[in-house]
């Protein structure tokens, strides 16, 4: 210490201390003093270091290094040319790759009778159709489940899957092939939700930066979600619709289909017999060439003849 220049660390100084053990009296027991001072002095040194690392962590915890602002700055700039679906999925795919490695995406607006109109990007083979028409389900899907706790509290819902704490949801994810959840929604002037991003098979630690993360991207990955829908709107990408493929009691039953009813309900609803309902389902999934109820309702919305949600007057 003799010789040193004083120093500054959190507002402590250091450098030349006069360490006393009772004037360093020449016995035994004075040396023993003498130690344990000296060891104190070193003690409350690495604490204050210990303090300053804590502090300066916490502190980067909301703020981006360099090279994570060049991701973001790519990323922003990238979406600026995304008007086409293959566009969102290269820009999903690609740059936004560098801040969230992920595998699928699941993502929606609502449209202006507040209905989310779910969309997914993905390149996972396992992912298939049944799938995602699971995760989407207006009732017990787990879509509307991640949108319910995201009002409750407001915050991302991050689900690593098979790691511990993960509870129940491991089984089920599994279940879904999603491996794990980074969920975030965007809220509306009256409460209600007003978009989402659902990010799955995520490859980097579920912690606070991945919350940060998602929290900056969200808006961003809405806007470029919702001008690559307006522009298919415009175009008519999604509302060209093939004359004469199914009837309009078909379409009404897959109407219904959608909305979570069962062919019982259904039958009841348009006062049908549920061999009726049936046969108007099966003629549907032969037009349609599916095999399974939601296969046919995912079809019919991609072809523009039904909207994913909305009211029974929407039909054509």
């Amino acid at each position: 210490m003799r010789g040193s220049r004083p120093s500054t660390i959190g507002g402590l100084r250091y450098g030349r201390v006069k360490l006393w053990s009772q004037g360093r009296r020449k016995t035994a027991r004075g040396d023993v003093r003498f130690l344990a001072s000296k060891k104190l002095h070193v003690l409350v040194i690495a604490c204050a270091y210990a303090l300053l690392a804590i502090g300066e962590s916490m502190h980067n915890t909301n703020e981006l290094t360099d090279e994570e602002c060049g991701h973001l700055a790519r990323i922003l700039l990238a979406s600026r040319r995304v008007t086409l679906r293959h566009h969102f999925f290269s820009w999903i795919h690609g740059p936004v790759q560098s801040l969230i490695p992920h595998e699928i995406l699941l993502c929606g607006v609502a449209d202006e009778s507040g209905y989310l109109l779910h969309q997914r990007f993905t390149a996972c083979r396992y992912f298939k159709d049944d799938h995602y028409h699971r995760v989407i389900h207006p009732g017990d899907g787990l879509i509307n489940q991640l949108a319910q706790e995201w009002q409750a509290c407001g915050e991302p819902r991050l689900i690593a899957g098979q790691h511990e704490g993960s509870g129940n949801w491991t089984a089920r994810l599994t279940d879904l092939e999603l491996k794990n959840v980074a969920f975030h929604g965007m809220g509306w002037t009256n409460g209600q939700i007003k978009g989402y991003a659902s990010f799955s098979r995520v490859r980097m630690p579920f912690d606070d930066r991945l919350e940060l993360y998602l929290d900056i991207l969200r808006p961003h990955l809405l806007a470029t979600l919702a001008r690559m829908l307006s522009h298919e709107s415009r175009t008519g990408t999604l509302s060209r619709r093939p004359a004469g493929l199914i009837t309009v009691r078909e379409v009404e039953v897959l109407t219904w289909v959608r909305d979570g009813k069962t062919n019982d309900e259904i039958a009841d609803i348009l006062g049908l017999s549920m061999l009726t309902v049936k046969n108007h389902l099966r003629h549907a999934m032969k037009k349609l060439v599916v095999r399974t109820r939601g296969q046919a309702v995912a079809k019919a919305i991609a072809l523009g003849l039904l909207h994913a949600h909305g009211s029974r007057g929407d039909m054509q």
